[in-house]
C-alpha cells in the first residue's frame, strides 16, 4: 500500500525569472505564505481524433496543449519597518505591476506599485507537497483584493505557466516566512475608505487587476502571456441622502471620481489602494440587517499619460 501525501504539507516558493521562461532555483526567502491553495497539475487544450469505426464507442483524445495553474490567497497586510519589501511583491510583478522601493532611513521610505504594459516580468514557481515537486516556469497571473468588513482582507492569486514533469524531492523546501505580516482585521479600527471625498461606511472592496492571461503553445513558442488590462472594481456601503452624495446622477453621468482605501492605521503594517480616475457604474441595492446598502461598481481608468489608473502602496 502507498504512503499518503498529505495535502497540508505543502510549500510554495516564488523566484523572479531574469529570461521569461528560465527556471530560477527559489530559496528559503521566496517562500509565500499561502493559504486557499488550488494546483491544477496539468491543465491543456484537448482535440477528440473523431475516429469513425463500424461500431459505436469513443475516439481518443489528444492534449494538444499543457500547462500548469496555480491558485491561492496571501494575506493584506503591509511591512514590519518602512522601506522593507512586502512579502507579495514578487507575485505583484508577476501580474504587471512595477515595485519602486525607498528604503529607510531617507524621507519617503516605502514601496510603491503600479501597472504596467511593456517589461512584464515573469516567476518560476515551485510548489511542493509532501515532498512531490510540480514546478511552472514562465508563469504570470492576474490578482484580485478583497477587504470585507468582519474579515481578513486577503490577495487572490491566479498563475498560469508551463508544464514541467512532476517530481520527487527527498525533503521538503526550507523556507522563511519573516516577510509576512499577520493580517489585520477589516473593521472600523483598521479600515477606511473615501470615495469621491465621501468617508463610506464600507462593508466590503473589491479590486480586479483584470489582467488578460493567455497560454501561448505554438511552434517554437510556449509562454504565458499578459495581453491586456481592464482594471475593475466595487464598494458596498451604506446608502446616503441625494444631499450628501447623488450615487444615481453620478453614474448617469458616468463620473470619474478618487478612491483612497487604506488597511492599517499605524505607521506600518498598511496597505493603501489609490486611483484618481475611478468610473461610476450603475448601483444596486441589497438589506443587511435593515440597512439598505448601495454596492457601486468601478472601473478604473487610466489617463493619456497611461499606466497609472491605481497604485497600492506598502
Amino acid at each position: 500500500m502507498s504512503t499518503p501525501k498529505f495535502i497540508k504539507k505543502m510549500a510554495v516558493l516564488v523566484a523572479i525569472e531574469a529570461t521569461a521562461g528560465t527556471i530560477v532555483v527559489p530559496v528559503a526567502a521566496d517562500a509565500i505564505e499561502v493559504s486557499d491553495v488550488t494546483l491544477t497539475p496539468i491543465e491543456g487544450d484537448e482535440v477528440d481524433q473523431g475516429v469513425i469505426r463500424p461500431y459505436f464507442g469513443a475516439s481518443e483524445n489528444v492534449l494538444v496543449t499543457l500547462y500548469r495553474k496555480i491558485a491561492f490567497s496571501v494575506g493584506f497586510a503591509g511591512v514590519a519597518a518602512k522601506g522593507d519589501l512586502p512579502g507579495w511583491a514578487t507575485l505583484l510583478r508577476a501580474c504587471a505591476a512595477s515595485c519602486t522601493n525607498t528604503p529607510a532611513p531617507g524621507p519617503g521610505a516605502g514601496t510603491v506599485f503600479a501597472p504596467v504594459t511593456d517589461g512584464i516580468e515573469s516567476v518560476t514557481i515551485y510548489a511542493v507537497v509532501d515532498k512531490q515537486l510540480y514546478k511552472m516556469a514562465g508563469a504570470r497571473a492576474n490578482v484580485k483584493a478583497q477587504v470585507d468588513a468582519k474579515q481578513i482582507p486577503k490577495w487572490q492569486f491566479e498563475f498560469t505557466g508551463s508544464f514541467l514533469p512532476v517530481e520527487d524531492m527527498g525533503a521538503m523546501p526550507a523556507v522563511n516566512y519573516s516577510k509576512f505580516l499577520r493580517p489585520l482585521g477589516v473593521n472600523a479600527l483598521n479600515t477606511t475608505l473615501s470615495l469621491d471625498g465621501f468617508n463610506a461606511a464600507c462593508n466590503s472592496f473589491a479590486f480586479d487587476f483584470g489582467n488578460s492571461v493567455v497560454k501561448q503553445d505554438l511552434m517554437n513558442v510556449d509562454t504565458t502571456e499578459i495581453t491586456g488590462r481592464a482594471s475593475t472594481g466595487s464598494v458596498t456601503f451604506r446608502n446616503t441622502s441625494v444631499a450628501t452624495k447623488n450615487w444615481i446622477e453620478m453614474a448617469r453621468t458616468s463620473a470619474k471620481v478618487a478612491l483612497t482605501l487604506k488597511h492599517g492605521q499605524g505607521a506600518t503594517n498598511t496597505v493603501s489602494i489609490s486611483a484618481t480616475r475611478a468610473q461610476i457604474g450603475k448601483p444596486s441595492f441589497s438589506d443587511q440587517d435593515g440597512i439598505q446598502m448601495i454596492t457601486v461598481p468601478l472601473r478604473f481608468i487610466p489617463s493619456d499619460a497611461g499606466n497609472d489608473e491605481w497604485s497600492i502602496a506598502a
